[in-house]
């Protein structure tokens, strides 16, 4: 593994020194072509995060100049293709993502590998709640399973694409088995589901749910699906798929022949050591043709889980979305992370949400 890692790495490091981006920020750093010679000298690469990216789009409008789609292909026009998506923009303006064809299909197979993983399989049929739109979820998961299972996909996307009553008579019609989506939205569905006298477990028999937890509680959602089995996973949109949990769930197996995860300190920036929490800093190893993703430091709290697996894999293990490091305050000297407060908030029972 660690020799396949070393020779995805340098070519990403290869590839990302003909970027200006990456070339200016390195540079500053006093970092020339040739210093970086493997993993080990990783550390010596500064980190960049969201505000360094959009930054580079303001500064060069529309898309930055982090992509390299001017070096991507013999010439302009023999370019080859390039997938444009954006994030969300809700926490301003929305930040471009390019994707590669070769760096696209690899992120369908991670997800596609997440889902098999956690017991996707044929006969299932797949009710998929991620957006369409400019955000990449929801295309992400059509491609993903379209391409690489046996599965059924309905593409049913969020509420505003397809209503939430809609969506659970759907459900209930084409006999879903597998959710696919946020956890928050897919515990608002059971609610809708049951004003529908459809009660999940009897009318709807969901076994699996596969969602990004975040601060909802496992055991809640697994409940109001009818004792559906819930596996996290964790992912950005510029890396794609990064880590899943398996059945077992004891934490999610990284996908480290795609990805190097380091958790970092967050105010240092410095690696941390196994089970201390910090930020997860990812580099991509086969984002070698469009937008290279070396050290971004995404500001997601979590932890390498330090407990045995019970499984025989080696993969390094995350404990999964942890909050996140700019979205902390202090409250008498204790840092409190609003993120990771939902959880309680949702259980104590006599609130709105």
């Amino acid at each position: 593994l660690r020799n396949l890692q070393e020779v995805r790495f340098l070519s990403c490091i290869n590839r990302a020194w003909e970027i200006p981006f990456y070339h200016r920020l390195w540079s500053t750093q006093g970092i020339e072509p040739g210093d970086i010679t493997g993993l080990e000298n990783l550390s010596q690469l500064p980190t960049y995060d969201k505000s360094d990216l959009m930054r580079s789009v303001g500064e060069h409008p529309p898309f930055g100049d982090f992509h390299g789609m001017e070096s991507f292909g013999k010439s302009p026009t023999e370019r080859p293709p390039v997938i444009l998506h954006t994030t969300s923009g809700t926490t301003g303006i929305p930040q471009p993502l390019l994707f590669g064809p070769k760096s696209r299909e690899v992120q369908n197979i991670l997800m596609a590998r997440a889902f098999i993983l956690q017991g996707l399989g044929p006969g299932d049929l797949v009710h998929s709640v991620f957006g369409f739109g400019t955000v990449n979820g929801g295309h992400y998961a059509r491609e993903a399973i379209n391409h690489y299972t046996n599965a059924l996909l309905l593409t049913a996307g969020t509420g505003a694409e397809t209503p939430s009553v809609q969506q659970v008579n759907l459900m209930r019609l084409y006999n879903a088995t597998v959710l696919v989506g946020f956890a928050d939205y897919l515990r608002k569905l059971s609610e809708v589901a049951r004003d529908q006298g459809l009660l999940p477990g009897r009318d709807i028999n969901i076994r699996l749910i596969s969602a990004a937890i975040g601060g909802e509680r496992r055991e809640t959602l697994s409940e109001a699906w009818g004792g559906a089995r819930v596996c996290d996973f964790y992912g950005v949109g510029d890396t794609g798929f990064v880590a899943a949990e398996g059945p077992e769930q004891d934490g999610l197996h990284i996908w480290e022949d795609a990805h190097f995860v380091e958790i970092i300190d967050p105010d240092h920036l410095v690696p941390l050591a196994a089970g201390e929490i910090g930020n997860i800093c990812i580099t991509s190893l086969f984002k070698d043709d469009i937008f290279p993703n070396i050290r971004f430091n995404t500001k997601d709290l979590s932890a390498f889980e330090i407990k045995p697996s019970s499984n025989e894999w080696k993969l390094r293990r995350l404990r999964g979305f942890l909050g996140r490091s700019d979205d902390m305050v202090q409250l008498r000297g204790i840092n409190v992370y609003p993120t990771a407060t939902g959880e309680i908030i949702d259980s104590a029972g006599d609130n709105t949400g």
